[in-house]
């Protein structure tokens, strides 16, 4: 029996539950009496390299070429803390093995930053603004020999070269396949596809997915982006994967495989017919031989989708409503089928919560299908990605969500000005933004937002009243995304750049949101505003709302933003800092005298730490006639950093 390796590949954020593309193909394939094995990369090379021994390297080169720095200092005193708790950090996160999710969510932040540590300067990392560039660099990328100076190594990218060779080994397969969803992923995809034909040449080794359906035409045109590839899938991967193990068998002409593109001598294929199999003839999604649990969030969830494409789609910024709408395939579960998937999923998994990761998800078919959910017995909680629609301004709808598990509500937000809204075709009303964050605020249903700047020919006006009607509502929002406009390949924005204010930049380059997104976020072509504004001017003004609103429902707030902080009154003479705060002494820039700094390494927050205190094993004392630091010390109580010493 032929054999696949499914691969979610290195580098993205996606490391909260399993990204569904696996899950999904592999339900399918196992149903049509395929052997799979699944792996997520992502997760993996994050496990490897939270270790001790990474970290023991890491300090060793960091102690070795410090200049005293403060981002140096900071950075080595992150690794002595993750070194000396490394145990315990390990069994909250990776195995939960106390499950307690408070255990889980105070020891998740450090191993995130641990893992960032070490991805620091790797070529999993590195942000390449077009594809031929990172063509290039996938061919001419080495992996130091053993043993080599720390500075020459690039751990991150060695321990994925590892975590591939072993399951090369383990699994055999006939076929390596991997789904890219993000463009951070594509430099590491080209290195695991030139490793396969390095390590098992006849293994057959395709890619799909997201960024093959957003530029695969793109893609084929560049030869060093196809050398090590047999072929690219540009569809949704379940009947073109099944399909492809027919042809390869001979039991099916090529030419038959769906959504498929054969890549063969240097030869670039047709692609082939569209996928018929459609999202109510597919299994639920099969999870098994992921390491569920290893995942890095404090619950333990999962992803499905309850529909493919956008039943709106005509946002034009948009790349996956665009094209489902420009192909009209859009589709959706029964809430029924829903219903049952959940169910399935309860009673093979234990999970306790859902996300529906649709890129808008029909709140209406959900609130049906977890109703069916109920009168069967089971409860859920469940998380929502969706526009604020009309739907939303009946409380008593918002009322049942929340009655029925909603968690979280995740939703765009651009602007509140109509203008600019029907200009993007966005199909909403400003007018409904505040009725609905009140209803889902009554409700208990936090409202998380994603928002964006830059957008076509806004005024200074129109991002002052956003940014205005934001601050107002502070206490009633999160925001998990801030991103500047991009302009993505297939969206209607990309087609006709003219209609909307924007003209191309001559240049090859990508331009996505280096400074604001993990890995740049989405990319598309760079271009000017026709009123003459710079990206850079509209990139500042946006960044006001991040430097003025401090939206309370965020998780991630630290301690000095948030409101209600609770105020110390007496005079302290002493404060013993918490594990994870530091004194430190460094120098902001070369040549400038070293200072000393209290560094929070839970919130990644610097105080310059005053002479009139000082430092006595983990505690902070007044010395003698400085009792002007009794007012620092109750700062940093108030802060979180410390904690009054009795």
């Amino acid at each position: 029996m032929s054999k696949v390796m499914l691969v979610f590949p290195p580098t993205t954020e996606a490391r909260l539950f399993p990204y569904l593309s696996l899950p999904m193909i592999t339900a399918y394939l196992r149903r049509q009496g395929v052997e799979v094995g699944q792996y997520d990369f992502n997760l993996d090379v994050c496990h490897r390299l939270f270790s001790k021994q990474r970290l023991r390297e890491f300090l060793q080169e960091s102690e070795r070429t410090s200049q005293g720095l403060l981002k140096e200092e900071y950075r080595a005193e992150l690794a002595r803390y993750l070194l000396e708790h490394h145990d315990r950090l390990w069994q909250d996160v990776i195995e939960k093995k106390s499950g307690s999710v408070r255990d889980t969510a105070a020891s998740l932040p450090f191993v995130r930053q641990g893992v960032e540590l070490l991805l620091e300067g790797s070529v999993l990392r590195e942000e390449l603004t077009s594809l031929e560039k990172i063509a290039k660099r996938a061919l001419e990328f080495e992996l130091a020999e053993e043993p080599a100076a720390y500075a020459g190594k690039d751990p991150a990218a060695t321990e994925l070269y590892e975590r591939l060779r072993e399951t090369l080994l383990q699994e055999q397969p006939d076929v390596f396949a991997v789904s890219v969803a993000y463009y951070s992923q594509l430099l590491p995809t080209l290195l695991l596809a030139r490793w396969v034909k390095e390590l098992r040449p006849q293994t057959f080794v395709i890619v799909g997915g997201q960024q093959m359906m957003l530029r695969g035409e793109q893609i084929c045109a560049i030869p060093a982006f196809v050398r090590h590839l047999d072929g690219i899938g540009l569809g949704a991967g379940e009947e073109t994967m099944d399909k492809l193990m027919q042809a390869l068998a001979g039991q099916l002409p090529q030419a038959e495989v769906p959504d498929f593109v054969w890549l063969q001598q240097g030869q670039i294929g047709r692609r082939g017919p569209r996928s018929t199999v459609g999202i109510q003839q597919v299994p639920t999604p099969d999870f098994a031989g992921l390491n569920v649990k290893g995942y890095l969030h404090e619950e333990f969830h999962f992803g499905l989708t309850t529909c493919v494409g956008c039943y709106y789609g005509r946002c034009v910024f948009c790349s996956y409503g665009n094209r489902s709408r420009r192909e009209g395939s859009y589709q959706q579960k029964t809430a029924r089928q829903l219903a049952r998937e959940c169910r399935e999923l309860i009673e093979t998994y234990g999970v306790t919560r859902i996300n529906f990761v649709d890129e808008n998800t029909n709140l209406r078919l959900v609130k049906h299908a977890m109703r069916l959910l109920r009168e069967q017995g089971y409860t859920l909680q469940f998380t929502t990605r969706n526009r604020l629609e009309e739907c939303l301004l009946d409380e008593a709808f918002v009322q049942e969500l929340k009655e029925l598990g909603c968690v979280l509500m995740s939703a765009g937000y651009e602007t509140n000005s109509q203008r600019l809204l029907d200009k993007l075709d966005k199909g909403v009303q400003a007018s409904h933004y505040q009725p609905i964050i009140d209803n889902l605020h009554r409700a208990g249903i936090p409202l998380q937002l994603a928002i964006m700047g830059g957008i076509l020919d806004e005024t200074p006006e129109e991002v002052a009243a956003s940014q205005a009607f934001l601050a107002q509502n502070a206490d009633k929002i999160g925001i998990d995304v801030m991103q500047m406009l991009v302009a993505e390949p297939q969206t209607i924005l990309a087609e006709a750049a003219e209609k909307y204010d924007i003209r191309w930049k001559d240049t090859a380059e990508l331009r996505g949101n280096r400074l604001l997104s993990y890995g740049m976020g989405r990319m598309g072509n760079d271009f000017l505003y026709e009123d003459g504004d710079t990206f850079d001017e509209r990139l500042q003004r946006f960044l006001e709302i991040y430097k003025t609103v401090k939206p309370q429902k965020n998780s991630n707030l630290a301690p000095h933003e948030r409101k209600g902080m609770r105020t110390v009154q007496e005079d302290l003479e002493r404060v013993t800092l918490l594990p994870w705060v530091k004194v430190i002494t460094a120098s902001q820039r070369p040549g400038q005298p070293a200072r000393r700094y209290v560094a929070d390494l839970r919130w990644q927050r610097f105080f310059v730490l005053p002479a009139g205190l000082v430092q006595q094993g983990d505690d902070l004392m007044l010395t003698a006639g400085r009792n002007e630091g009794s007012k620092v010390l109750q700062q940093f109580v108030q802060m979180g950093l410390g904690l009054p010493t009795s």
